[in-house]
């Protein structure tokens, strides 16, 4: 993976860390708009694969048949906080399969949010596999595999037909080959799928505008992305980037995080995704990377780039809480858009 210079973290006078990644902006037909490094090397897309593994549970009639609400579905796609709205969620979706939550595989860990976190330890209560960002696209795939008749024990597994029909389904709508599309084990124990950081940003790019999907997954993108616009809180929660892009932008795009400094977008009505990737998996400059592409894409009006103004210069504080640093956007916006053609400036 070829990358340059995306961020660079500022102390004082100094420039004392900088982030390397690839950006790319990629059309609905796989066109590379605009780029940043060559973003044609391979790294795995973690959990910005969410919303697209989730199309299979309305494509095969598993969402209509447990009746699956906007909430669930959008909490499917999360990598949330683990505060009590998200941990709830997850367990009536289990509730529905006649599950619980000692059918999960996905691990635990304490709750991304740290005052969720705090109030679970006051409380003395066990650290439950509810509590882990992936919990709702566990929930998902258990009901699922309800829904076709497999068997829930050992539904991470990759020989499982769960996960072959993950890995057929990323294969098929980022139109590759199953055997080029790399596979290797997510920190929640499914299979994570390696694929170029173009193909991220052109999955995306369909997602959000679904009429160059196969049609048997068209309206299933569509509620996906809808549930995550509409229930935007569910697929992070406070103070995270992907529930304060979608909710400051309200429906020009889906967003969704994943894990090593990997972020993709789908802009809704411009047949655009956009997907970074940061070499040294560090991910606290994607807020900053992001805010500064869409503002030079000219997606944000005023109100927006108000709203999401805390990702433009972020402050750095120790932990005496004074601000000693700030991290700064170090690529010209011109880079990626000066061969963008006109028609994609609609």
């Amino acid at each position: 993976m070829v990358t340059v210079p995306l961020v660079n973290v500022v102390r004082g006078p100094l420039v004392e860390s900088t982030h390397r990644g690839v950006l790319a902006l990629v059309d609905v037909e796989g066109n590379v708009l605009g780029k940043l490094g060559l973003p044609g090397g391979k790294s795995y897309i973690r959990s910005s694969a969410k919303p697209i593994q989730a199309l299979p549970l309305l494509v095969l009639g598993a969402a209509e048949r447990f009746n699956l609400t906007d909430r669930e579905l959008a909490l499917m796609c999360a990598s949330h906080n683990g505060e009590d709205i998200h941990v709830e969620t997850a367990r009536g979706i289990l509730q529905k399969a006649g599950l619980t939550e000692k059918d999960l595989e996905c691990g635990t860990h304490l709750p991304y949010d740290k005052e969720s976190a705090r109030a679970l330890m006051a409380r003395g209560d066990e650290v439950s596999p509810l509590y882990n960002n992936c919990s709702g696209k566990h929930a998902g795939m258990l009901l699922l595999c309800q829904h076709m008749g497999w068997q829930t024990k050992g539904y991470v597994q990759a020989e499982h037909p769960l996960q072959q029909l993950m890995h057929e389904t990323i294969a098929e709508l980022s139109e590759m080959a199953p055997e080029k599309v790399d596979r290797g084990i997510d920190g929640c124990g499914v299979v994570v799928f390696g694929l170029p950081v173009a193909k991220m940003a052109f999955l995306f790019a369909r997602l959000a505008n679904p009429e160059k999907l196969p049609p048997s997954y068209q309206e299933a993108a569509q509620r996906v992305t809808q549930a995550m616009e509409k229930e935007s809180y569910m697929v992070a929660g406070r103070n995270r980037l992907c529930t304060d892009l979608m909710q400051a932008t309200s429906g020009k795009l889906v967003a969704k995080g994943g894990a090593e400094g990997v972020y993709c977008i789908g802009l809704h009505g411009r047949d655009q995704g956009l997907a970074v990737k940061i070499e040294d998996g560090n991910s606290r400059g994607l807020g900053t990377i992001v805010y500064h592409t869409l503002d030079s894409l000219g997606i944000l009006n005023d109100q927006e780039k108000e709203a999401l103004g805390k990702y433009r210069l972020p402050l750095i504080k120790n932990r005496r809480g004074d601000e000693v640093g700030r991290i700064k956007a170090c690529f010209d916006s011109k880079d990626i858009i000066k061969e963008l053609p006109e028609w994609t400036k609609k």
